[in-house]
């Protein structure tokens, strides 16, 4: 099921990015306590280290950006909201210990496949030059 694995790479690219963006904290709190009882030797040393962990904040941030779109647009697409319905209908059924008989025509995956081609064009999905692997 593609949305499923879809929905799976979005979590993993979610919980890669609340990782970096700890790592990053730590390092930037760390870094700012030493330049506060640094001595100015090693000043310089640690505003490059601040401007860098400054630089590569604004790119998690931009990461985010773009996770979040992708996140929005799952949600909209029909697919996904297919795969919500068979969710609700599978739960009821475990419920009422009776099939519920299926009444909608089925809604062709047309628009997913081509949305996940776009995004995997994206430069969030690139990891030093090579495709993100989804399968974390």
């Amino acid at each position: 099921m593609q949305v499923g694995q879809f929905v799976s790479c979005l979590i993993a690219a979610r919980n890669d990015l609340q990782h970096k963006s700890e790592i990053i904290q730590r390092k930037f709190t760390i870094t700012k306590a030493l330049l506060f009882k640094a001595n100015r030797s090693s000043y310089d040393r640690l505003s490059q280290q601040i401007y860098k962990l400054e630089a590569e904040q604004k790119r998690l941030e931009d990461d985010a950006i773009v996770y979040n779109r992708l996140q929005q647009q799952l949600k909209l697409s029909p697919a996904y909201k297919k795969m919500l319905e068979i969710g609700a209908r599978m739960e009821s059924e475990g419920s009422s210990g009776q099939p519920v008989e299926n009444t909608e025509p089925e809604i062709p995956d047309i628009s997913f496949e081509e949305l996940l081609a776009q995004e995997k064009k994206d430069s969030f999905w690139l990891r030093n030059g090579k495709l993100r692997s989804c399968t974390g």
